[in-house]
Formats: C-alpha cells, sequence, structure tokens
C-alpha cells in the first residue's frame, strides 16, 4: 500500500460521512451532555465519534480502543479530523493534546447519557439518505423496503438486571436481551437499520414476557412517528402472519410481503392451496439461467377476518448438466398489492430481499466485526447505546463500501470488506494524516454515488 492510498483512506472516511449526512458533525456537538461541565475532559462530541469509529474499524471490545487506537499516529489524526469535522465546536478547542480516552471512560457517559439521543442521530442519518435520493432507486413500486426480524443480542447466565428475559435450557435458565429491529434494505445489499425495538420486560415481575410481536407495536409506532410520510413497503417473517400486524399495516397505509406457511395461518394456506388449483393462466414461467427455472404462481382476494389477501409463490428449480433437478425451493408470500403476471415477479424477489437482514444486517454484525453479541456493558442503558453506535457504524461502513469514492479500489485492491477495514485502521494508527491535504478533500465538492448493482 502506498502512502498516498494510506492517507486517503482515514479523509475518504470522513468525506463520505459529510457527503451523505451533511449534518451529522453538527448534530454531534448538539448532544445534550449529562455530565458535570467542570469535571469534563473530553467533550461529548469527541467520545460519541470516537466510539462510532470504534465500530467502523472493528475494534471490538471496548479497552481495545486503549490497545489498538492509543498510538501517537492515531491520536494526532483523530484530533486532525476533530478540528476540521468539528470547525465550530468551542468545547472541542480543550480536547487534550496527546490523549484519547479509555474504553470506560466512554461507557461513564453512556451509562449517564439518554440513549434516545442516538436514536435521534441515526434518524437524521437515515432522513438525509432518504432526502438526497440515493436510494430511490431501491424502492419496490415507489416503496422503500423496509424489513423487522428479531434477533439475539446478549444472554447471560445469570441475571443482568430486572429488565431480562428468562428461558428455561437443559442447562439452567438463561438471561438474555433480543431485539427487534427494522433494516431499509437495498436491492445491492446494504442493510441500514431504521429503528429499534428493545425486547424488555418492564419489571422483574411481570405475568408475560416482552415479545417480538409486542415489539412490533412499538416498533412500528416510532416509525410512522419519525417517518410519517415514507412510503413503505414491510418484509416479514412467518411471525408477523396475523391479523394485528395486517391492521397496523394498513393503517399506515403500509404495503408488505410477509413469509407465508401453513403452520401460522392453516384455515388461510389451505385456501390459498385450493384456489391455485383451480386458477387459470396464473402461473408464470421464467429462466433465469439454462440451469435455472423459476415457477411463478398466485391468487387474489383470499377471504380473512373481513379481509381479502393476496399470495404469490415463486419454486425455485436448479439443474445440473444432465437435466435433472439438484436444488428445488419454495418461496411463498403474502402481499397487500395485487398480484398479476406484470409485477408478480418483482414482488416475490422483494420478499426474498427479506433474507438481507438476516445475512447483511444481523450476520455481518455478528461475525464480521462488530461483536453484536459482546457485552460492552454491564449497565442496561449503556448497553442500549453501544448498540446504537454500533448500527450508525454499520450504516456508513455500508456507504463507504458501495459508494463510487471507494468502490473499485476496494474490489481491484483489498478484495473484501475486511481487509478494507484493516487497510482503514492500519492507515490511522501509523501514517499521519496531512492536515491541509484533509482539509482540500473535505471542501471539494465530489459527487458520491451508491452502486445500483
Amino acid at each position: 500500500m502506498t502512502q498516498t492510498e494510506e492517507l486517503c483512506l482515514p479523509a475518504a472516511l470522513v468525506k463520505t460521512i459529510r457527503h451523505f449526512v451533511p449534518n451529522f458533525f453538527n448534530a454531534l456537538v448538539n448532544l445534550p451532555d449529562p455530565r458535570n461541565p467542570k469535571l469534563i475532559t473530553y467533550p461529548i462530541e469527541g467520545e460519541i465519534f470516537l466510539g462510532i469509529l470504534a465500530f467502523m474499524l472493528h475494534v471490538g471490545q471496548r479497552r481495545n480502543i486503549k490497545f489498538k487506537l492509543s498510538t501517537p499516529a492515531f491520536i494526532e489524526n483523530f484530533a486532525i479530523i476533530l478540528r476540521r469535522a468539528f470547525p465550530r465546536s468551542k468545547s472541542l478547542l480543550g480536547w487534550p493534546e496527546g490523549l484519547l480516552p479509555h474504553g470506560d471512560t466512554l461507557n461513564y457517559l453512556l451509562c449517564k447519557m439518554n440513549w434516545r439521543w442516538l436514536h435521534v442521530l441515526r434518524v437524521l442519518i437515515i432522513r438525509a439518505l432518504i432526502r438526497s435520493r440515493c436510494l430511490e432507486p431501491f424502492r419496490l413500486y415507489k416503496r422503500y423496503k423496509i424489513a423487522i426480524d428479531g434477533t439475539g443480542c446478549l444472554v447471560y447466565a445469570h441475571k443482568h438486571c430486572d429488565h431480562c428475559l428468562i428461558r428455561k435450557t437443559s442447562s439452567g435458565a438463561q438471561y438474555y436481551h433480543p431485539v427487534l429491529e427494522a433494516k431499509l434494505i437495498t436491492d445491492n445489499g446494504m442493510a441500514l437499520s431504521i429503528s429499534t425495538a428493545f425486547i424488555e420486560n418492564e419489571r422483574e415481575d411481570v405475568e408475560k414476557q416482552d415479545c417480538e410481536l409486542k415489539a412490533f407495536d412499538r416498533l412500528t409506532a416510532q416509525l410512522k412517528e419519525n417517518f410519517p410520510q415514507l412510503p413503505i413497503c414491510l418484509l416479514l417473517d412467518n411471525l408477523f402472519a396475523c391479523q394485528r400486524v395486517l391492521k397496523i399495516c394498513e393503517e399506515n397505509r403500509w404495503d408488505y410481503l410477509i413469509v407465508f406457511k401453513e403452520g401460522r395461518m392453516p384455515a388461510v394456506f389451505a385456501e390459498y392451496e385450493a384456489l391455485k388449483k383451480m386458477g387459470a393462466r396464473q402461473e408464470l414461467i421464467f429462466y433465469p439461467s439454462t440451469k435455472c427455472r423459476q415457477t411463478y404462481r398466485w391468487v387474489n382476494d383470499i377471504a380473512y377476518e373481513g379481509r381479502t389477501l393476496n399470495a404469490l409463490e415463486c419454486v425455485e428449480e436448479i439443474f445440473d448438466d444432465d437435466g435433472n433437478v439438484i436444488e428445488r425451493h419454495r418461496f411463498v408470500f403474502l402481499s397487500r398489492r395485487r398480484v398479476d403476471e406484470k409485477n408478480v415477479r418483482r414482488l416475490a424477489q422483494g420478499g426474498r430481499d427479506r433474507w438481507i437482514i438476516e445475512n447483511q444486517g444481523f450476520n455481518t454484525q455478528k461475525n464480521g466485526g462488530y461483536e453484536l453479541e459482546h457485552a460492552f456493558s454491564e449497565n442496561n442503558r449503556a448497553t442500549k447505546s453501544f448498540y446504537l453506535l454500533m448500527q450508525i457504524a454499520h450504516i456508513f461502513n455500508q456507504l463507504l463500501v458501495k459508494g463510487s469514492l471507494l468502490r473499485e479500489r476496494i474490489h481491484a485492491e483489498m478484495g473484501s470488506v475486511s481487509v478494507f477495514v484493516q487497510r482503514t485502521w492500519a492507515a490511522f494508527i501509523e501514517v499521519r494524516l496531512d492536515p491541509l491535504r484533509l482539509q482540500r478533500v473535505l471542501t471539494q465538492r465530489i459527487q458520491i454515488r451508491l452502486d445500483s448493482g
């Protein structure tokens, strides 16, 4: 790696953030600081940005801020970036020279800070992306695809707090903190966190524990409050195929594509199977390649609890060289939009895009360096804040990888996202930034476009 390239990576990171979210750094400056102003060494905007950067660089545990970032070059580079990124921040003028906050210092701030302010920061990021229209090419019939799904986050062998969920296992009780996450899904594989409902009990002695369906009510209310006019198509798994979810979607005028299986709505599924066999010309066969065949079928106006539902399916078959079927997959979805031969393929693909939240969303954050299942704090409030910092960092990393500023270089010279992150981290901790060059990069007008593949 050349010195020129090393210097460009940190600058490209800051440039990408400022390009897609012009008000991001100003928003950090305006975050309320709950600490005693007489005892503050590190201003809040600098600490929060360091927390986001630590997740972007896959530092891991919070103590690794000391062990992976506290090099003279990184401390100097971080100070240079702070001065250029926050030119209007008077509090950063007193940032200690040659020092970097410890992970425990960040944890102390997050223990006192209201985690909802970081949610407000995330809303600002998503609104900026929507306003810039860079996500419009990825809409499904002019609606943004938002996948909602739950995932395990933290699991303890002992009681962590009064809000823990409890489940019995063969080895004893487990105490855990799952989340229900809403991510804006794009055709090029991005899963951008847009809203979160933490699944937890209100108190220790509740009669019935919190669950994904209860959290769905809170999450959708939050979505409607933060994005009241946003045209949405929800991508949901089979758990959400029920009347309460359908009612919420109808009240909010949201489209939906819900995974449809026999066990969740057996009577409706049986009616779909019966009507499908009676349907005339409600079938479409498509060959994506010589070794793949997709058969689409659909049925409209299935009666259910005073409303009508539409269902579609895609049966995908993979052939070997001799024409024998070696793989067969069936995908069935409920749709609010009526289905016909003109839209069935697009709707089926939209429904299948729900798996992006599993792969590029949860799996990446668990196994791709973000350490989603790691307990960054024992404090429940700080744990939520660390989670939201991770979501913001993941959004920015996806914009970096999919943006035209670095996309070709990552593909040609780095080969993978993990290598890109490693080399960006190395550039931060080893090579000192040129302040004048960074200033030129930040002031230069550059159009960064997202990969639409």
